[in-house]
C-alpha cells in the first residue's frame, strides 16, 4: 500500500530531462526528505537522464527503506539529440528492465507500467508478454499500463492482473 502522493523522478536529471542535474547533491537531498515526509512511492523509469534518474535515487535512498515501492516504465527510450521514441520490441524492454535493476540495485522491480505507443508498429500483446514473461521469471512483481486506451487496458486484464493505469490527465 502507498501513499497517495507519491514522487515523480523525471526532473531528476538536467534540462529536457537529459544529462546530470545542476546540483546532484540537492537532488538527492530532495529525494531523502520526500522519504523522511512519508513519500512511499517514487516514479522512475531508466530513459529519464537516461540512468540519471534512477542513479540519483539509488545514491539517496540505497539499501531502500521496507515500505518504498519503486515503479518504472518501459516501452520508450532517449535518442542522441534529446528525443524521445518508443522501445517496445520484447529485447528492447527486457534490455530496459535489466537497466533499471542494475541502476536501482534491485533484484525485483515492484511496479512496471508498459508505456505503449500503437504508432510503434509493435503488438500491445506482444510486448505486454514480454513484460508476463519477466514477471514469471521474478524479475517484476507487479504490472501496470501507462498511455493506453481501454482497448488495451481490456486486453491486459485477459492475460494478467494490472496494478495500475497511469495516463495524462490536464485541463487541455
Amino acid at each position: 500500500e502507498v501513499q497517495r502522493i507519491g514522487y515523480g523522478a523525471m526532473r531528476l536529471p538536467g534540462k529536457d530531462v537529459w544529462g546530470e542535474p545542476e546540483d546532484p547533491a540537492r537532488a538527492r537531498s530532495v529525494l531523502r526528505r520526500a522519504v523522511d515526509l512519508g513519500i512511499n512511492f517514487i516514479d522512475t523509469a531508466w530513459f529519464y537522464g537516461p540512468l540519471v534518474a534512477n542513479r540519483l535515487i539509488a545514491e539517496a535512498l540505497h539499501p531502500y527503506p521496507r515500505d518504498l515501492v519503486i515503479a518504472t516504465k518501459l516501452g520508450g527510450k532517449r535518442l542522441p539529440d534529446k528525443g524521445w521514441a518508443s522501445a517496445l520490441r520484447p529485447e528492447e524492454l527486457r534490455k530496459g528492465a535489466e537497466d533499471d535493476l542494475r541502476t536501482l540495485r534491485l533484484e525485483r522491480l515492484d511496479v512496471v507500467h508498459l508505456r505503449y505507443m500503437a504508432t510503434a508498429g509493435v503488438p500491445f500483446l506482444e510486448s505486454l508478454g514480454a513484460l508476463v514473461a519477466m514477471q514469471s521469471e521474478g524479475k517484476i512483481r507487479h504490472l501496470a499500463l501507462s498511455n493506453v486506451g481501454v482497448r488495451e487496458i481490456e486486453q491486459a486484464l485477459g492475460r494478467t492482473p494490472i496494478v495500475a493505469v497511469q495516463n495524462m490527465f490536464n485541463v487541455s
